[in-house]
């Protein structure tokens, strides 16, 4: 199909394309929700940053399920989260006012829906999807909305890995009920998708939502290279066939609902891991490129995006002073604070030489790494140069996003990170 016949098609079906491509990949922040500023961030004293991003040409910011999590769910039993725990009502308002005043995008990191107390197997498909999308809106989205925050897009995390029963996804239906077959998998993930769609899409006055649907790559088979941590090499479900079955349930249509048209395929693929094996990285990449692109029933390839993080890197002092594994608020224990000591070092910036040591255990390293991983897939860099596929096409090419977020605990502080990245994004090294 012609880029014309491309263009004239998606717009009698109302989809938003892919940037040309000519056009460089669009800068993404994701706020982090472990940060010790992960609230404050958004207030109004920190407007001016904000808007300095803007300018510096970030498009928008992702934000992590954890920022409006009210209350957690276990074993069909709900738990309100502490106070200071989730952007209270106060913060929302405040993150209302940045967007109004920035032009800044939203996306919402969704799938947290299809986990868990939502895996009931008396359900089919179809239902299953419907009421894990019904539950993610109403409990997080719609506090969003409430504030007057609009969202652009959604990023489905990890959609048909909290399934699948041979997933090795920690919050799963695999570990609250077994999980699910193939079929029963892509169903279930095209009906949330459609439900998320639809509902956020009805909330905001019709205004179209972009769905983005994003892979965590290393935790995939990829042809004969089994996921990451499977060292006995058991066979486990292929990316690709995955792909391929949603292609043939996408093809098929739904009746009486506008198609699902999957805008963008994110990469989740830690730049430590990247590192430790480029060969497969690479391979992973091309495997993932071939199988997705006929995911849109119309025609319509989705481009790629790639996360530029890397894995957590956090110093000795951190895992004494508080609980690097909280899902929010790691570095704000009970009662009492980072000492400033170790805030420096976790920073990394207590002398020049810290951030070349070799260890790999602070802020400073993760920003290094986030930023080489960027410039590699850039054209000429490293991995770009091996990004391409059988036919030719450079995937590169083909990148609609740069992410730069991180959901771990580096950075401790976002507005380091936000200097830095406005730093880098405005011409400085």
């Amino acid at each position: 199909m012609t880029a014309f016949r491309k263009i004239l098609l998606a717009a009698a079906l109302g989809v938003v394309l892919a940037p040309p491509l000519e056009a460089a990949p669009e800068a993404i922040y994701g706020p982090g929700p472990r940060a010790l500023d992960n609230r404050e961030i958004f207030s109004p004293s920190n407007l001016p940053l904000w808007k300095k991003l803007d300018r510096a040409g970030v498009e928008g910011i992702v934000l992590n399920p954890s920022f409006l999590v009210e209350s957690t769910f276990q074993r069909q039993t709900e738990r309100p989260r502490p106070a200071g725990s989730h952007l209270d009502d106060g913060d929302l308002a405040a993150l209302a006012r940045m967007v109004a005043e920035t032009g800044l995008t939203v996306t919402y990191a969704a799938g947290i829906g299809l986990s868990s107390d939502r895996c009931d197997r008396d359900l089919g498909p179809e239902d299953l999807g419907r009421q894990a999308a019904a539950f993610e809106f109403e409990r997080n989205v719609a506090r969003l909305l409430d504030a007057g925050v609009r969202v652009s897009a959604i990023n489905v995390d990890g959609a048909f890995l909290r399934l699948l029963a041979d997933t090795n996804k920690r919050t799963s239906c695999r570990n609250a009920s077994g999980g699910f077959d193939l079929p029963f998998t892509v169903r279930a993930a095209q009906a949330y998708m459609l439900g998320m769609r639809d509902r956020i899409e009805a909330a905001q006055g019709g205004r179209r939502l972009v769905v983005r649907m994003l892979v965590n790559l290393p935790n995939w088979q990829a042809g004969t290279i089994p996921r990451i941590g499977n060292d006995k090499r058991i066979v486990t479900t292929d990316i690709a066939d995955v792909l391929r079955a949603f292609a043939r349930l996408q093809a098929r249509g739904v009746s009486g609902t506008r198609p699902l048209e999957i805008a963008e395929i994110v990469i989740d693929y830690p730049y430590a891991i990247v590192r430790h094996n480029p060969r497969h990285f690479v391979a992973r990449v091309r495997h993932l490129w071939a199988a997705s692109r006929d995911i849109n029933a119309s025609g319509l390839e989705p481009p790629f995006g790639f996360i530029v993080n890397s894995r957590s890197f956090v110093h000795a002092c951190m895992d004494r002073e508080t609980d690097t594994e909280a899902e929010f608020l790691a570095f704000r224990p009970a009662g009492r604070t980072v000492s400033p000591a170790c805030r420096r070092a976790q920073v990394g910036e207590d002398t020049a030489a810290n951030a070349q040591d070799g260890i790999f255990d602070n802020d400073t390293d993760y920003l290094r790494d986030s930023f080489t991983y960027a410039d590699a897939l850039q054209p000429g860099g490293e991995l770009a140069r091996q990004l391409v596929d059988r036919d030719g096409v450079r995937i590169t090419d083909h990148v609609a996003h740069l992410y730069f977020q991180s959901w771990g605990v580096n950075p401790m502080s976002n507005a380091w990170y936000m200097e830095r990245l406005i730093g880098r994004l405005s011409g400085g090294r």
